[in-house]
């Protein structure tokens, strides 16, 4: 059943006496109430719909009620004049895009509670400064955070496991991103053309670097990968200009192509593997083999001087 009240639709459900805000024309500042009444009736307000206001451009504020456990995909998709949103800590799930193009919020407070980050949640928010996450989250999931070109720096809580594809690309001011011990996944592109990006350590619990996990990180001077990590996929360091060395741990067993291409300052590249990583195509360009040095350990200079593509490498020294 649908009804207004005091110009907010809900949809009513009367089997469990509780109601969702949907779609409306919604404008200014919205206080959603935590229950309405209809026909002598109270219905409490448990949820905010998918698309409720999504496209609502001349909405500015909301804020969303304890009893709120969910917020709906698309929920304030493309609203441009959103700038400040009060979530209640028992909220659980924010569905995918919920924020996305709310190109002038400057900051909000996920819920304490909320148990993920879902796809292309601030996708677009070019505004964005700063967000406040709470312990419960697990996973920050593809395109998060994409685009959002004035977030500064991020802090996951500890228990966040998994970083999908593309979460962070084009967060151009990041200049730091502390990631927790429980993180065991990044996935491909996830801190793609993050060009303020100075220094990186992958997490002891992942062991694959992703294809073009750093690409275009054009500040990125420093990169820590600790030893257990077997391949570095395709692209991961691609057009990195800033990065003069990198140390690669002896349990690596392949590296993709493109891996280095574009990494013009590079001139030490360590490799504790005694065994050379296997290699199917070019790891870098011709630049990179020039002037860069391939540090491998004693004894092993014969191994990856015959080695396919690492004896493109014009000078190879031992460590």
């Amino acid at each position: 059943m649908l009804i207004n009240i005091n110009g907010l639709y809900f949809e009513l459900v009367e089997a469990d006496k509780c109601a969702a805000v949907v779609k409306g024309e919604y404008k200014e500042t919205v206080v959603i109430p935590s229950a309405v009444e209809y026909a002598g009736v109270e219905y409490y307000v448990s949820a905010v719909g998918e698309e409720a206001f999504a496209s609502c451009v001349e909405l500015r504020s909301v804020i969303v009620p304890d009893s709120v456990r969910a917020i709906g995909a698309s929920a304030f998709k493309g609203c441009t004049a959103l700038h400040s949103v009060e979530l209640a800590d028992k909220i659980l799930i924010i569905g995918n895009a919920a924020f996305s193009g709310c190109t002038a919020l400057k900051s909000i407070r996920l819920p304490e509670y909320l148990v993920g980050i879902e796809a292309s949640l601030f996708e677009g928010c070019t505004a964005l400064e700063s967000v406040a996450i709470g312990s419960s989250v697990d996973i920050v999931d593809e395109y998060a955070f994409c685009g959002c070109e004035s977030l500064k720096e991020l802090l996951l809580p500890y228990g966040v496991k998994h970083i999908g594809s593309w979460a962070f690309r084009g967060c151009k001011a990041l200049r730091s991103i502390l990631l927790p011990d429980s993180v065991t996944a990044i996935n491909k592109g996830a801190f793609w053309e993050c060009e303020s990006l100075e220094e990186f350590t992958l997490p002891p619990n992942v062991n694959i670097v992703e294809q073009g996990i750093l690409a275009k990180c054009v500040s990125l001077k420093k990169v820590d990968i600790h030893d257990g990590v077997l391949s570095v996929g395709y692209g991961a360091f691609y057009y990195c200009p800033s990065l003069p060395e990198i140390h690669l741990p002896g349990s690596l067993q392949s590296v993709e192509e493109q891996v280095f291409r574009g990494c013009s300052a590079l001139r030490r590249l360590e490799i504790d593997a005694e065994a050379a990583p296997m290699c199917s195509r070019d790891i870098a360009d011709a630049g990179v083999y020039a002037n860069a040095v391939l540090y491998v350990p004693q004894g092993c200079v014969g191994e990856y001087g015959f080695a396919r593509v690492w004896s493109k490498f014009e000078n190879v020294e031992e460590m």
